[in-house]
């Protein structure tokens, strides 16, 4: 008889812990629900790293470049300054998701397109700025892509220094 009775105060002491224990877990449920359901999605697609490779000095003065991220980092504003014909400058600029959704990177915009408007690019004749294109590339969170950014001032009879203002933009949107 005594036995049944310490078994049943057993049993009753084992369900008290069990209803307390799973009136734990559904509060840490609970506010675990309720911190993802107030979660905000970032978007947030920027140059993160903008990294001068080896130059080439086509005479006795290096080339230069000032560099300045703007935008809230979307944005890379450049002044190239290139002095004989042979200099080179190269640059690996990074683009990274640092968000926490999806983002498609539509395309780079160039600022002033010397790439693509022809009176531009005779404008600075006989500079040329090449970049690595890259349009409609999905980057996840936390996902990067690297560009090759690259300047030359090609072979000319005409020798001066070159001062070349030049920006590159990145636009992205959150992927659909």
């Amino acid at each position: 008889m005594k036995k049944n009775i310490n078994i049943r105060n057993l049993i009753i002491v084992m369900l008290c812990i069990t209803i307390i224990l799973m009136g734990v877990g559904f509060a840490f449920l609970a506010s675990q629900l309720d911190k993802e359901k107030n979660k905000v999605d970032t978007f947030d697609v920027s140059i993160t790293k903008v990294e001068a490779q080896t130059s080439i000095k086509g005479g006795l003065i290096d080339p230069t470049a000032t560099k300045e991220l703007i935008d809230d980092g979307r944005t890379i504003k450049f002044n190239f300054t290139l002095n004989n014909p042979k200099d080179e400058l190269a640059y690996e600029i990074t683009i990274k998701n640092t968000g926490d959704i999806p983002a498609k990177v539509i395309k780079l915009i160039s600022s002033p397109d010397y790439i693509k408007d022809g009176k531009l690019s005779s404008s600075i004749e006989p500079v040329r700025i090449t970049h690595t294109e890259i349009n409609n590339k999905t980057l996840f969170p936390n996902e990067q892509i690297k560009v090759k950014l690259l300047v030359t001032y090609n072979m000319t009879n005409n020798i001066k220094p070159m001062i070349i203002p030049y920006q590159l933009t990145v636009l992205a949107t959150s992927k659909d």
